[in-house]
């Protein structure tokens, strides 16, 4: 658990320039992201979505990391959680074309670096057990 510790924020960039942003997933799970309640936890609806054709499938993947990725954000203290937190934001820059889906990427890359900014800042320190 001290790889959440203020400097060791360079592993975590490392980690998500060579992992493609799939680290985000390890830390939330570090940082205690994931409900045991949520969609994501049935195994029926990922098993629905394989058998309709593959695309839905991918697009519950998708769903899921950015749900860990808002999740983790807000546990480090990202400006805006109020904003990224809620669904509609995020289907509102789905539906609108070209704008809404450029301001998607912005916030979504948005997310990616200051996750690492907040690491970076020391906000991981909390989520330290036995310091």
């Amino acid at each position: 658990m001290k790889i959440l510790k203020k400097e060791n924020w360079w592993i975590w960039l490392l980690l998500f320039l060579f992992s493609s942003g799939s680290s985000t997933l390890v830390l939330g799970a570090l940082l205690d992201a994931y409900d045991k309640n949520a969609w994501y936890t049935k195994w029926q609806y990922w098993v629905l979505g394989l058998l309709l054709f593959i695309f839905p499938f991918f697009i519950m993947l998708a769903i899921f990391y950015m749900q860990i990725l808002t999740q983790t954000s807000a546990k480090l203290g990202v400006a805006g959680h109020e904003y990224y937190l809620s669904p509609y934001i995020w289907i509102v820059l789905m539906i609108i074309p070209i704008v809404g889906w450029i301001l998607f990427t912005v916030l979504f890359v948005y997310l990616e670096i200051m996750t690492i900014v907040s690491l970076y800042r020391g906000n991981g320190e909390k989520y330290i057990e036995g310091v």
